[in-house]
């Protein structure tokens, strides 16, 4: 029989479909034995200094415990914005050890370019740079979602020449429960349509409600419902809801999550239309948003501006819904969306063919097996 080859996960699996996949495939197969810290273990959150003191010494041996684990695995696998030394990757690189990076996303770019809360002329910024760019110079493998994203990322960082072997595993999520579609299947009169995620400009959430002042004007019963994840983040929105008269169409909700199910629930049994992305920003007109695949995995069709990562998987009509990222545009398509219920559900049951094929959790673990056994 073999040996077990070690993998040691560095990086959160909070909030992260795709680390759980991962977790979920190693763990339950018998070619591997892997070791994930948990970094919260540890931390304490009140002032109380004897707390602190207290654990000092349980975290220095488990820092102790955790370089053992690292020095004796095979495979080191680095999630999406996981923490890790200049130090530890070059001595990965000198054990010659398998390192597999998920470059789902860029430290420096969400920092200083997308949260802007990062100067780019700064020190820190200049760190958070670094960082990526000793990931990308001492992986041995380094996973992007797609190619449009690869070549932004790589680009951003001023790493396109690099000679790191790169691979293209698209998002995942688990199938959930089929949505209901009410409003193509008759059963109800009222356009259901839906936005959920953080409350970032990335996602151009402004738009999406002042296009409801715009769809307002035509002959048409709907409601768009948005469920954010503050309720801080979203004083701006409800203001900007108040200003314009929307509150009979324009609902905020930061209760419900996927976590709890409460989200999924609503979805199924509500939602008619997705909202994708519509922001304005270089990196908005590129990535392919969570939330995309997450509806598409529902059977929940999707209304967005074309990225250029959806461009390499969605087609217009046929498994997604495209529209220019204006309030006036978008209002439009809605509006001519919902007089055609069969092209809604030939939408839903095409873009979740393709979510089978290339978003499912079957899918990712195909892709990943290839790349951990190479």
């Amino acid at each position: 029989m073999l040996e077990k080859k070690r993998v040691y996960i560095i990086g959160n699996l909070r909030g992260s479909t795709r680390a759980r996949l991962l977790l979920d495939f190693v763990s339950g197969s018998n070619k591997y034995s892997f070791s994930y810290d948990d970094t919260h273990f540890f931390k304490v959150n009140s002032k109380n200094l004897l707390k602190k003191a207290f654990l000092l010494l349980p975290n220095f041996l488990n820092s102790l415990s955790s370089f053992s684990k690292f020095l004796i695995s095979d495979i080191i696998f680095i999630l999406p914005m996981g923490k890790i030394s200049f130090f530890k990757l070059k001595l990965a690189k000198l054990m010659n050890k398998k390192v597999v990076t998920e470059f789902y996303i860029s430290k420096y770019d969400t920092y200083v370019n997308d949260k802007k809360r990062v100067d780019k002329n700064s020190k820190n910024a200049l760190a958070l740079k670094k960082f990526d760019q000793n990931i990308i110079d001492l992986s041995s493998d380094l996973i992007f979602l797609n190619n449009s994203e690869k070549e932004y990322y790589l680009d951003v960082v001023q790493r396109s020449n690099t000679t790191t072997k790169i691979h293209l595993i698209p998002l995942a999520t688990e199938s959930k429960m089929i949505a209901q579609l009410n409003y193509a299947n008759l059963k109800t009169k009222k356009l259901i349509l839906c936005w959920w995620g953080s409350y970032i400009p990335l996602h151009g959430l402004d738009k999406i409600i002042e296009s409801a002042k715009y769809l307002k004007q035509s002959d048409i019963s709907f409601e768009y419902h948005l469920f954010g994840t503050a309720d801080k983040k979203a004083i701006a929105y409800q203001k900007m809801i108040d200003e314009l008269e929307l509150n009979d169409v324009v609902k905020i909700d930061n209760t419900k999550t996927f976590a709890d199910k409460s989200l999924d629930k609503f979805l199924i049994e509500n939602c008619d239309i997705a909202f994708g992305n519509f922001g304005d920003s270089e990196k908005a007109k590129v990535v392919m948003v969570n939330k995309a695949v997450e509806a598409v995995s529902m059977k929940i069709p999707v209304l967005s501006q074309k990225t250029k990562a959806l461009g390499e998987y969605f087609e217009n009509e046929e498994t997604m819904f495209f529209c220019e990222p204006s309030p006036e545009e978008m209002a439009k398509t809605i509006f001519k969306i919902s007089n055609n219920l069969e092209l809604i559900k030939s939408v839903s049951k095409k873009g979740f063919s393709l979510y089978q094929k290339r978003f499912s959790k079957e899918a990712y673990i195909e892709d990943i097996q290839k790349i951990l056994e190479s």
